[in-house]
């Protein structure tokens, strides 16, 4: 009797299904969302290499330091960014820099180039790799006495 049952409402369930109504297809999306940070870093630091003169001529003591080779910076940036350029600061040195001493670097990248001397100065750049030059100057009012002096220029980048 079981079985009577059974094969009695198998059937009536494949009649069901062969005369019911069409099937509708659907779909559906499924949204996926990735969010990529902003990257901005500063690779492959090459130091220059700098020299003292004197500005008045050869036979004077030296008052400028001053880039031969400019310093070389590989800016890598997954979008466009500004690049805030100082004049060069005194970090240490036989003696500290007197008023009336001038600072004033040089950046360039392209055909672009700034000169930051009074005041912090920027420059856009496009997104990826930007090989940026900096040479930098300082010139006191009077000579420098024997010793190792260092200075420093910061550049700040804002994505």
């Amino acid at each position: 009797m079981f079985r009577f049952y059974a094969v009695a409402s198998t059937l009536t369930l494949a009649s069901a299904i062969g005369l019911s109504s069409e099937a509708l297809a659907q779909s559906v999306d499924i949204p996926f969302t990735a969010s990529v940070p902003i990257e901005v870093t500063f690779d492959q630091v090459v130091l220059g290499t700098v020299e003292t003169t004197a500005s008045g001529g050869s036979v004077q003591l030296p008052n400028v330091i001053e880039s031969v080779n400019p310093a070389t910076v590989t800016l890598q940036s997954n979008t466009s960014a500004t690049l805030t350029v100082s004049p060069p600061s005194f970090i240490s040195g036989s003696t500290p820099d007197p008023d009336g001493t001038t600072y004033i670097t040089f950046v360039s990248f392209g055909t672009q180039q700034v000169t930051a001397d009074t005041a912090e100065v920027t420059m856009n750049l496009p997104v990826g790799i930007s090989d940026l030059e900096v040479d930098m100057r300082v010139e006191r009012p009077v000579p420098f006495p024997a010793g190792t002096y260092n200075y420093a220029v910061t550049l700040t980048v804002i994505p």
